[in-house]
């Protein structure tokens, strides 16, 4: 190839790559431009998304913080239990149509730093209050007046456990403080436990007292109840506070209806007067902790000091917490000469008096044939069916 013909070959080789370089530049412009523009769009469109979003989590939070459920105010109580979760209280409210939602209630509680300022009581809300509303009425719980009601002729374990299955308790505490002497002398008790002196009766309590506040309160209302009972005055010269409610804790004991205690009062008067043992079979069962099903004849011959059937006079303390009835019978008994006492074991509770021993046997052999009658003829009635 000439000279001249090879210079032209390489300029338009030159330029033709010129062209093409440009032609691909352009194209790389033109996708850029579309990429920047779709881009610039789909920015437009998340931030329209987004701004959607925001939008309907203002009015969802709007909802939940200040807007009710409809027309629905109606009054709600709830109880807040001691150190009850804010997660528990929070999902309570929005199961009861007080607030949209309770993750809202606890962000915002923990925003304001007041979730430890929550007390137990109780609150009273209303159906769509919403989460700053309800959030200020939680912190305003009103203490919760619980009702208790303890039964005559509990001992000091059975109080604790009766009581706790109404309010929580640490039953160990409880009993372990009616057999503290410190504690005794402060609640001016002359025992060395305050069996028989934590009274029965229909306590008004605000949720969760302590255990001492519990027995302080027991204690004094027996002691209140004790000054307006004026005990017989040969029964006042002959016998201390505590000997009366040791023999009042007998008496309620034995004494199944309420109209009985005075004459079951006067049987063991007269036993303690001539000093004949009292024969009580419930001491013995303080003692052994056997307070259900027939005694045995072992049993009955316990050496314990609470075995009245062995020893003579009154036990070393009482055996649980008269009632007023016992107490009131226990230095008032009924003017009797009887002796004796027996259960009927008709269904009705009573039982039948003796003066003698002969008396007290022949009742004792009529009450048993009496059953054994009644017991064939339910099983001849049980066999013609």
């Amino acid at each position: 190839m000439r000279p001249g013909s090879l210079f032209r070959y390489f300029i338009r080789l030159y330029l033709n790559g010129i062209i093409f370089i440009l032609f691909i530049a352009g194209y790389v412009v033109f996708f850029t431009v579309k990429a920047f523009r779709l881009m610039q769009r789909r920015k437009r469109i998340v931030a329209a998304a987004v701004a959607v979003v925001v939008a309907a989590a203002l009015v969802f939070t709007g909802r939940a913080f200040f807007f009710p459920f409809g027309s629905d105010h109606r009054p709600v109580e709830i109880v807040i239990a001691p150190k009850m979760p804010l997660r528990v209280i929070a999902d309570t409210l929005k199961q009861l149509k007080v607030i949209r939602s309770s993750r809202l209630l606890i962000l915002w509680m923990r925003m304001k730093k007041t979730e430890r300022s929550i007390q137990s009581g109780l609150v009273i809300v209303e159906r769509g209050d919403g989460v700053i509303k309800a959030g200020k009425k939680i912190l305003q719980a009103r203490p919760v007046e619980i009702s208790l009601m303890v039964p005559e002729g509990l001992t000091i374990e059975q109080t604790a456990h009766h009581i706790s299955r109404t309010i929580a308790v640490d039953t160990a505490r409880f009993i372990a403080l009616c057999h503290d002497s410190a504690f005794i002398a402060q609640c001016k008790v002359p025992a060395v436990s305050l069996e028989g002196y934590l009274y029965p009766d229909t306590y008004r309590l605000h949720e969760a007292p302590s255990v001492t506040d519990i027995i302080r309160r027991m204690v004094a209302r027996h002691q209140s109840i004790w000054s307006t009972l004026a005990p017989r005055p040969d029964i006042a010269g002959k016998y201390s506070h505590h000997q009366l409610v040791i023999l009042a804790s007998i008496v309620e004991r034995e004494a199944t209806l309420l109209s009985e205690q005075p004459h079951i009062a006067g049987v063991f008067h007269n036993r303690l007067r001539l000093g004949v043992p009292l024969g009580a079979d419930p001491t013995v069962r303080y003692a052994l902790k056997k307070f259900g099903g027939p005694l045995r004849v072992s049993e009955l011959n316990s050496s314990s000091p609470y075995n009245t059937r062995r020893f003579i006079g009154l036990p070393p303390g009482p055996i649980c917490s008269p009632g007023k009835g016992a107490l009131a019978a226990a230095i008032w008994p009924l003017a009797t000469k009887d002796l004796y006492f027996v259960a009927r074991w008709d269904g009705s509770g009573g039982h039948d008096f003796s003066e003698t021993s002969a008396q007290h046997e022949r009742k004792k052999m009529e009450i048993r044939r009496r059953n054994e009658r009644k017991l064939k003829a339910r099983q001849e009635a049980a066999d013609e069916k």
